[in-house]
């Protein structure tokens, strides 16, 4: 057998997590409660993942996608940035990808949205926008981003979208949702971080 059918077949435990994680994720976007704080369903899924990643990478790596192939990369990706009650997990994705972008793998748009969920997490401003948090009347927006100007030009050093693309993009979906979101609850949120190790 071929060693990139082997590395398929591997790799597919991670693939079907990700893919129900994001089944879930429309699941509880339709009805509305996604928005509602960190949904218990979701957040199970998330801690199972996290799990079935550990076990990945502890056996194999992260990875990367010129071994892995995009598919299997971008699942691992997924899993990680979703498993936000545990920040060692988002932390040590960070820094294989920031190993793998110097080392010219096509991961800067997993990067930049890593690294700025992490920065938000950790109460430092995003850099690059990728954090659309849902505002007043059903408006999204990049929630504590440095400044847009300052986050097109990162985002044109590592060859990502621009931000207007971005926030169309993000526009254009939340007009699919059924529900409008409340704007998030800040006091919730910071309370979160806290029992989840982000912030003393």
């Amino acid at each position: 057998m071929m060693i990139i059918e082997i590395q398929k077949q591997v790799g597919q435990e991670l693939i079907d997590a990700a893919e129900y994680d994001t089944a879930i994720r429309i699941e509880l976007e339709q009805d509305g409660s996604l928005f509602e704080g960190y949904h218990p369903k979701m957040q199970e899924v998330h801690e199972r993942n996290a799990v079935i990643l550990t076990k990945f990478v502890t056996l194999h790596g992260w990875p990367i996608p010129s071994k892995w192939g995009q598919q299997i990369h971008e699942a691992a990706w997924l899993i990680a940035i979703h498993a936000i009650s545990k920040p060692d997990i988002l932390r040590s994705a960070l820094h294989e990808l920031q190993k793998a972008l110097s080392n010219g793998e096509f991961v800067a748009e997993q990067y930049a949205r890593l690294f700025d969920r992490i920065a938000l997490y950790e109460g430092r401003q995003q850099e690059y926008g990728t954090q659309f948090f849902p505002g007043k009347h059903g408006q999204w927006y990049a929630h504590d981003l440095d400044s847009i100007e300052n986050a097109e030009k990162k985002r044109s050093a590592i060859g990502m979208i621009s931000f207007a693309q971005n926030q169309k993009e993000i526009d254009e979906w939340a007009a699919t949702l059924l529900t409008i979101p409340a704007p998030i609850n800040e006091e919730k949120f910071l309370q979160f971080l806290i029992e989840a190790g982000w912030r003393n």
